[in-house]
């Protein structure tokens, strides 16, 4: 084969193989998927500690590390959209916040606890997820 030749049909098996190896090399690099992650606040009409949470808790939640990673949202026990919340056990007690990862729950605090406590268990709960 002609150098000439020889050349161009090497040129062409690269233009075919770099598509490829670009292709695999981009694959490699998309980091992964982030998860669907919210904090679901299971609550009940006149409940005293649902609301001592909302006044001296959610600014503090929103303002954090974790809700700045984690949206908040409250939702009445007796609603039938619990249903749909992917729940892994009942509720046995109000307030219970609940972390939902892709409408899955993959953690629980049952109740309301202490300030450092609170914040300690999302940390356990999320701790090797990306992104935490």
């Amino acid at each position: 084969m002609k150098p000439v030749l020889w050349l161009a049909a090497f040129s062409m098996g690269l233009a075919v193989l770099f598509p490829l190896a670009q292709a695999a090399r981009d694959a490699a690099t998309i980091p992964a998927a982030i998860p669907q992650m919210e904090l679901v606040v299971l609550e009940v009409d006149g409940c005293i500690y649902c609301n001592v949470f909302r006044k001296r808790h959610l600014a503090n939640y929103k303002a954090s590390r974790q809700g700045k990673k984690i949206p908040i949202r409250f939702v009445n026990i007796n609603d039938p959209a619990i249903g749909n919340l992917g729940l892994s056990q009942p509720v046995g007690i109000v307030p219970t916040f609940v972390v939902l990862q892709n409408n899955e729950e993959i953690g629980r605090i049952p109740g309301l606890v202490g300030h450092r406590e609170f914040y300690a268990a999302i940390d356990h709960i999320t701790k090797g997820l990306p992104g935490f």
